[in-house]
């Protein structure tokens, strides 16, 4: 059996008798916890306005936790045995520290207890457990009145014994907050911070119109940003990258400026990049004319491929030129996105990416068809050429005997797609390979707009105050105790003292915090190397 004591430091060297409060549990193997959050004097003090105040404020919120027992004078603890408490402690005038003096739990000779030492506010730091205990925070205070656990939110109790102490003390600290607090002053916060940011909440309700009513969203659903807009909603709700939502915003709005001052009308750049791909195109589907590469293609079916991929071109030059006014109007739409965040002008800007190389993915999409086709029917034709045929209700090849005209059309049909075959490829690996670079470059504007909120910026910040701690930055630093003389040597319990020393962490744990959120995201999305390289070889990418 294995008890742990979380004792403050302050109590452990304390010189007056107190009753001491906090909680109890029970871990698995036979492990009891007992976590001690607060001490209040036994008697109540009678002079000094602020010692009152004080006393009465711990009694308050001493109501909410367990009474486990008491820390008094060594020469009054024989008084005590008989009471019903978890946990005596003494003290006297002659030894630095208190002890031990009776535990309600039976244990072997053997078996010694460990008592860990802790600092309420280096607890408080430590930035992982402030995450996790955040994401689901159980009450887990003690009703005197219902003698037992009072739990509104959740039964959820965490196995981690600092996550466990972390949620008790984030609890003492809240009260104290909450005592602390001037009405004044906190409504005067309130009413400031809702003025602040009443501009930004005005346009992301508005942006949210756009991207959740029917009318509009019939339209938006198939966009960048209106998938972009679900994963953000998921970083804001979470809480734990706001720092990032207001570098996005700065970003933004750096971004404003620039447009303003340097850059007149960003519409007609995009005009000219539109201009330039569809020149670029014309100019590749002429140079698979004739023998492109030195490949030998199929006259008849490179001619019929380049007109119908070069009226495709022509039919999306007249596309641009009619939407051209309202491309001439971006700059209007690309200022005010940048008001709510930098990263949904990325956004946007890949949404046009898209609009300006939709022509490639439909050519892509034409010549991925034809590739399966060509595919499909030369492995089955090549089964029949070798006198084969696969027996759907066993799932299985097996031989068959086929007919003199079904092996002579099977041939003929065979060579002609083989033939044909070199034509297919080289549009299938031309517009592949450019529908590849496009979705590179979506790609890698969807990771920066990702990692512009999942950027450990606030850890950052506080690593270079030098105020970020984690569990991993914690250490364990063996304190040589002396037992009491006042009490027998058959009274005295066996204990190990240790003090939980939290240091500053590494730049290496800084960018190990993550948000969960990049992760979740990212596991649902099937797009990896190895899916992509089979989806290309079998035609269907």
């Amino acid at each position: 059996m294995t008890i742990k004591l979380f004792l403050p430091e302050n109590l452990f060297y304390i010189k007056k008798s107190c009753d001491i409060y906090g909680e109890i549990k029970i871990g698995e193997k036979n492990c009891i916890s007992y976590y001690i959050i607060c001490a209040v004097d036994i008697k109540k003090p009678s002079k000094n306005h602020e010692d009152i105040e004080a006393y009465e404020r711990a009694q308050k919120f001493s109501n909410k936790l367990r009474h486990l027992g008491h820390i008094v004078n060594a020469t009054e603890s024989s008084q005590l045995h008989y009471k019903d408490v978890a946990l005596v402690f003494v003290y006297d005038t002659e030894t630095p520290n208190i002890y031990l003096n009776q535990l309600s739990i039976r244990t072997a000779q053997k078996d010694k207890i460990n008592v860990f030492l802790y600092s309420e506010k280096s607890i408080l730091k430590l930035q992982d457990l402030s995450e996790s205990v955040n994401n689901v925070r159980p009450n887990l205070v003690y009703d005197k009145e219902d003698n037992a656990k009072v739990n509104a939110q959740t039964d959820v109790c965490p196995d981690d014994d600092m996550h466990m102490l972390y949620q008790l003390l984030q609890t003492k600290d809240k009260f104290k907050l909450d005592c602390d607090v001037d009405e004044v002053d906190e409504t005067f916060k309130r009413v400031a911070s809702y003025v602040l940011t009443l501009p930004f909440d005005i346009l992301m309700w508005i942006f949210g119109l756009f991207m959740t009513k029917t009318p509009f969203k019939l339209v938006f659903q198939y966009s960048v940003m209106y998938d972009y807009y679900k994963e953000w909603l998921k970083f804001k709700k979470s809480g734990k990258r706001k720092y990032n939502i207001v570098l996005d915003i700065l970003l933004g709005l750096c971004v404003n400026i620039l447009l303003i001052l340097y850059i007149e009308n960003p519409g007609d750049y995009i005009i000219t990049a539109s201009n330039s791909v569809v020149t670029n195109f014309r100019l590749l589907l002429q140079s698979l004319q004739g023998s492109p590469v030195g490949l030998k293609l199929n006259v008849q079916l490179n001619k019929f491929l380049l007109d119908c991929f070069g009226y495709h071109v022509e039919l999306w030059a007249t596309f641009l030129v009619i939407i051209e006014p309202c491309i001439r109007q971006l700059l209007i739409p690309i200022i005010l996105l940048g008001f709510i965040g930098f990263s949904y002008q990325l956004a946007l800007l890949t949404d046009l990416i898209s609009i300006m190389g939709l022509h490639a993915h439909c050519f892509s999409i034409y010549a991925a068809v034809l590739y399966k086709v060509e595919i499909k029917g030369l492995q089955v034709l090549w089964k029949v050429v070798l006198g084969k045929r696969k027996n759907v209700l066993k799932n299985r090849v097996e031989s068959h005997n086929y007919k003199n005209r079904q092996l002579y059309l099977a041939t003929v049909f065979f060579t002609s797609l083989l033939f044909l075959f070199p034509t297919v490829l080289t549009y299938y690996v031309v517009f592949t390979s450019l529908r590849l670079c496009i979705i590179l470059v979506n790609y890698l504007l969807k990771n920066i707009r990702r990692n512009i909120l999942e950027f450990p910026m606030e850890m950052l910040l506080r690593w270079c105050m030098g105020n970020f701690y984690d569990t991993d930055s914690l250490q364990l630093e063996f304190v040589h105790h002396t037992p009491s003389p006042l009490l027998q040597s058959g009274a005295q319990i066996q204990m190990c003292v240790f003090k939980l020393c939290v240091h500053s962490s590494s730049l290496g744990r800084v960018f190990s915090c993550h948000s969960g959120i990049l992760q979740e995201l990212v596991a649902k999305e099937e797009n990896s190397i190895k899916s992509v390289c089979q989806r290309i070889l079998q035609g269907t990418f």
